[in-house]
């Protein structure tokens, strides 16, 4: 039983900066426990001999449990799983039959497991409750706007929307790198009665980084940050943030508005603690998906999957449907609200062709990441289209911030953390940081509350609220900063100069 538990308890443990409850984890150590009591019961009743059931199901779950992480380790020096899968059978059952023919020592051995799983297993337990205890603090608003006050003038309070299509790459990009022209888009969205910054850019280059200082309308407190976190390269301060009390829905429901969240599979954007309603895709976790791709599952179910790729593609291309029809389902529900809405349609993995259906590991590798996004794009462009139609039909008055959180990684970036954003080309840093930027608020001037073509994400929600709202706040000057590298997070280091 301790055996069946250490993996899924290392792994959450391990990935707890992304856990905001323990929620995930429960399924995954209810059906791993389960299922090795079942093996255990029926090989006890079977062999009449418990201690020797015991250590034959300990080696079926080392089988099963560690052959995803033992893939991994050998897949750089070969072509195919399925000769490694020969071997790993084999070597499972030399371990099944030294645990058969372990009699005389089978209870000592027996013992000795006991105590070092369960140490094993409190290490993790001890550390995955220390990172759920640090966030357990009844979480403020963050930043110094937590009392602002909102006038939306006379009149019903329109909805408002923040649409946020991640990885969604800016037009140059689009042109320069995918050889896409998205100036078509771009006019629909104006039709529609959007404003569009063509040279935006977001201010971080990750998502947490990105929506937290974009919902905080500020900077980002970094050396604040730092000091919270347990070292360099933590993101759980990141993701306090995001999860916790925010200035723009904070104000936003003081006035009225009901919080409507609707989140993907990624768990830091799952949950918000000012939310009414948080409209979560039910099907298999981010972590479910990691975990199954550490174990025996990953043979059969996607033998060509690279090491560096643990996504279940057919689990991501569900849930990006889902999030999109709940998206055109939610202009329906009573208002006022504000809705959040963070859509991973436009990041990898490339699940969808132009029409929406399924792609596949084995076609995007025959078409290449370029022409694979291009065919994302182009039906995220469709589905946000009809969304937007969707909210202006049923308020004609909506206001809508569309804006991506970062833009898509290049080609030598990807997968790879060794990697430092201070030594990419200015084009590299274009790519990264050029994000799509509209928004809609009708009846307002958003030029002159400071919409401009080469704004920046953190000054979106400002313009937003002077323009409709009758605030009177500052636009910040427009900065962008970079990490070095993952494990030194929090050394912030301006390239603002090099985007233009």
């Amino acid at each position: 039983m301790l055996a069946a538990a250490y993996p899924v308890v290392f792994l959450f443990a391990v990935n707890a900066a992304e856990q905001l409850t323990l929620d995930p984890l429960w399924p995954a150590l209810a059906i791993a426990v389960g299922a090795a009591a079942a093996v255990l019961v029926v090989l006890g009743i079977v062999l009449q001999d418990w201690f020797r059931a015991g250590l034959i199901t300990t080696a079926l779950i080392i089988g099963f449990f560690g052959y995803g992480h033992a893939w991994n380790a050998a897949a750089a020096q070969l072509d195919t799983q399925w000769p490694f899968i020969v071997a790993w059978a084999i070597a499972i059952g030399i371990l099944c039959l030294a645990a058969w023919r372990a009699k005389r020592w089978e209870v000592s051995i027996t013992r000795f497991l006991n105590v070092a799983v369960g140490l094993l297993l409190l290490i993790n337990v001890f550390s995955l409750g220390s990172t759920l205890a640090a966030r357990a603090v009844e979480s403020e608003p963050t930043g110094d706007l937590t009392s602002l006050e909102l006038d939306p003038g006379a009149g019903e309070l329109p909805d408002v929307y923040y649409i946020i299509p991640d990885r969604y790459a800016n037009l140059e990009t689009l042109a320069d790198v995918y050889g896409y022209d998205n100036e078509p888009f771009l006019q629909e969205l104006e039709a529609r009665g959007f404003s569009v910054a063509r040279n935006a850019h977001a201010n971080y280059p990750r998502t947490g980084l990105s929506l937290a200082s974009s919902q905080t309308m500020d900077y980002l407190p970094v050396d604040q940050l730092a000091e919270e976190a347990d070292d360099p390269g933590d993101w759980k301060p990141i993701y306090r943030m995001l999860s916790g009390r925010l200035p723009v829905p904070a104000a936003l429901k003081e006035l009225g508005y009901s919080y409507i969240h609707l989140g993907n599979w990624w768990t830091p954007t799952q949950k918000n603690v000012d939310a009414d309603r948080e409209i979560v895709f039910s099907g298999q976790s981010e972590f479910t998906s990691a975990l199954l791709q550490t174990t025996l599952v990953r043979a059969f179910t996607d033998p060509n999957a690279a090491p560096d790729d643990p996504w279940d593609w057919q689990n991501m291309w569900t849930g990006n449907l889902w999030s999109l029809d709940r998206l055109d389902e939610i202009p329906s529900l009573p208002g006022p609200k504000y809705v959040f809405a963070h859509l991973t349609t436009t990041h990898p993995p490339y699940v969808h062709n132009e029409d929406g259906s399924f792609t596949g590991r084995e076609q995007v590798a025959e078409l290449g990441n370029t022409e694979s996004y291009r065919h994302q794009l182009v039906y995220a462009n469709r589905r946000l289209l009809q969304a937007i139609d969707r909210i202006i039909a049923s308020d004609p008055d909506a206001v809508i911030v569309l804006a991506s959180d970062e833009g898509p990684f290049p080609d030598r970036y990807n997968n790879n953390n060794r990697l430092g954003w201070l030594q990419a080309t200015d084009a590299e840093l274009r790519q990264k940081l050029g994000i799509l930027l509209a928004i809609r608020a009708p009846g307002a001037d958003l030029e002159a509350a400071g919409f401009h073509d080469d704004m920046t994400l953190v000054n979106a929600w400002r313009v937003v609220f002077n323009a409709r709202f009758g605030t009177d706040l500052p636009i910040l000057p427009d900065r962008v900063y970079v990490y070095d590298l993952v494990a030194e997070l929090y050394e912030m280091h301006d390239i603002t100069g090099r985007l233009r």
